[in-house]
């Protein structure tokens, strides 16, 4: 497209939709204006400023103009990314990146504006107007109203994802982050919630499943550890013993032999 098109709340600069390929990257660069780039597939991990979050399928993030900017695909990523020149205000926005809602209304707008753009229908432009205000409206009611997710929501979403996640390696920065949180801040909340670091709580889920495999399989220790998320055997056998006073070969012959005698 070409000409700014006047919005409601700011002017719209650009609009894109592009499909990257793994392992590809931008560096550093910045624009006059704000940007919001929005992930609909992939993972990886973009810096704004000096901080760096990990992006995934259904986040987006929003960018205060002048602010340099990267981004590095670990796997393909379609995203759509749009700039616009604002005042920031009455809406504010914040640089950062942000989780859409359930029902992904920002993802929505996005291609909404690039239909518009595509087809070129009559009062198109208009449209682009009302799609740029509904747009930032929305970012604003997600990131700074009071229905924004409580940090106990947070937190329980955390404990989900650590549950969903525990065997992968996770960016516990990065996910504060994407909570709104200082990893500090963070770490201090979900102990206070849970008892546990997050990196304790992902260890106990860890160590959850290793039992479970022990007591009902017969895979390797070495194959349960790497499963369950541990970097190596002797790491999992040193955190298995420390925790539960036996190596794990111990603990499964006790359940074998446990087991044998309620038979």
């Amino acid at each position: 497209m070409s000409g700014p098109i006047h919005g409601r709340l700011g002017t719209l600069d650009f609009y894109n939709y592009i499909r990257h390929e793994a392992h590809t990257s931008i560096d550093f660069h910045r624009h006059t204006g704000y940007e919001i780039v929005y992930y609909q597939s992939g993972r990886g991990t973009t810096t704004l400023g000096k901080a760096t979050y990990r992006y995934q399928a259904g986040t987006f993030t929003v960018i205060a103009p002048e602010l340099p900017h990267d981004e590095h695909r670990h796997t393909d990523t379609e995203l759509m990314f749009v700039g616009f020149d604002y005042s920031n205000a009455p809406v504010p926005l914040r640089t950062g990146l942000y989780s859409d809602s359930p029902d992904g209304a920002v993802g929505r707008l996005l291609k909404r504006m690039g239909t518009e753009i595509a087809g070129k229908a009559s009062y198109y432009d208009i449209k682009l107007d009302c799609l740029l205000t509904e747009t930032i409206v929305e970012i604003g009611r997600l990131t700074n109203s009071p229905a924004a997710p409580e940090p106990e929501e947070k937190l329980i979403y955390a404990q989900n994802y650590f549950q969903q996640y525990y065997a992968d390696q996770i960016d516990l920065a990065g996910l504060a982050r994407t909570l709104g949180y200082s990893y500090d801040y963070f770490r201090h909340l979900f102990k206070a919630q849970t008892g546990y670091s997050p990196m304790q709580y992902i260890v106990d889920q860890r160590m959850k499943r290793a039992r479970q495999l022990l007591s009902t399989t017969d895979k390797s220790v070495t194959t349960v550890a790497l499963e369950c998320g541990f970097s190596n055997a002797p790491q999992f056998c040193m955190l298995f013993k420390k925790q539960h006073g036996q190596s794990p070969g111990n603990y499964r012959k006790h359940v074998e032999e446990t087991s044998a005698n309620w038979q």
